[in-house]
């Protein structure tokens, strides 16, 4: 059976800390020519999200944890938030994140 990774967190808006639900998570893996795409979801009502992804999603000849990085898009689909410019490198088997976004970039969503 394949090892097991997740990635799990809570989206807020930044300015009033209320959750943001329905945004789309989709977590990458960072690669020199193409990053793998590990899992999307959305989150719950109370602005949770949880991805569960396995070794064979990212793992190559020299890879053998992954260098995550998430994006989360509104309703519409368009980029509200990324973690693009912090990848976390080698990641561990559990990561956790706290993202809070601010109200200017949702647009209206979840707020």
């Amino acid at each position: 059976m394949p090892f097991r990774f997740r990635v799990a967190g809570h989206v807020v808006e930044e300015e009033s800390r209320s959750p943001l639900a329905g945004l789309r998570v989709r977590a990458f893996d960072r690669d020199v020519l193409y990053d793998d795409e590990l899992g999307e979801v959305a989150t719950d009502a109370a602005g949770w999200f949880e991805i569960v992804f396995t070794e064979p999603q990212f793992k190559d000849v020299i890879e053998t944890r992954p260098d995550l990085y998430l994006r989360i898009y509104d309703a519409a689909g368009h980029l509200v938030h990324t973690t693009e410019r912090a990848v976390r490198r080698d990641a561990h088997v559990e990561e956790r994140y706290e993202i809070a976004i601010p109200r200017a970039r949702l647009g209206g969503a979840g707020a």
